[in-house]
């Protein structure tokens, strides 16, 4: 039985085990690596997002009528694109898609008796994937990210 000897030693190699595990987990490993890349992305949107609000929450609280067209139309085009004019490009990618949108509001506290005039910008952003498939894959559609900032009005 020369030839089932030859077949049984050639089963017992496990030179090439190490290659098919790989091949069975790399799969899960760029899945790992793409949902951490679009956690990091999100993250720094988000982030751009916020420092693009208190400036411009830090602008409208400065203004002389910061529910003015005008002031209102600077301070959009802070949070949009860090500049006065909104010359400059996006501060994040999900400012070009459909459903961004900005809201200015004025509200009062009442601080022991007396009325403290607060300005609030809140900002709503599409999130721009780098791989859109994978969300859907996570079972999300569309994600969002929302955030406000709040400065009292102090004037000029």
């Amino acid at each position: 039985m020369p030839m089932l000897n030859w077949l049984n030693r050639s089963f017992r190699h496990e030179g090439g085990n190490a290659v098919v595990e790989f091949a069975l987990i790399l799969p899960f490993l760029l899945l790992l690596f793409s949902g951490l890349t679009e956690i990091g992305r999100a993250y720094f949107q988000a982030n751009a997002i916020e420092k693009g609000l208190r400036a411009a929450t830090l602008y409208a609280s400065r203004a002389p009528t910061p529910l003015s067209a005008a002031d209102q139309l600077i301070t959009e085009n802070i949070v949009r694109t860090g500049t006065v004019d909104g010359s400059g490009v996006s501060l994040v990618s999900g400012w070009d898609k459909p459903g961004a949108s900005v809201t200015i509001t004025s509200t009062g506290y009442n601080l022991g008796g007396s009325i403290i005039p607060v300005i609030k910008v809140d900002a709503s952003v599409p999130l721009d994937p780098l791989v859109p498939e994978l969300l859907s894959l996570a079972g999300l559609q569309t994600f969002t990210i929302n955030l406000s900032h709040e400065q009292a009005y102090v004037g000029q």
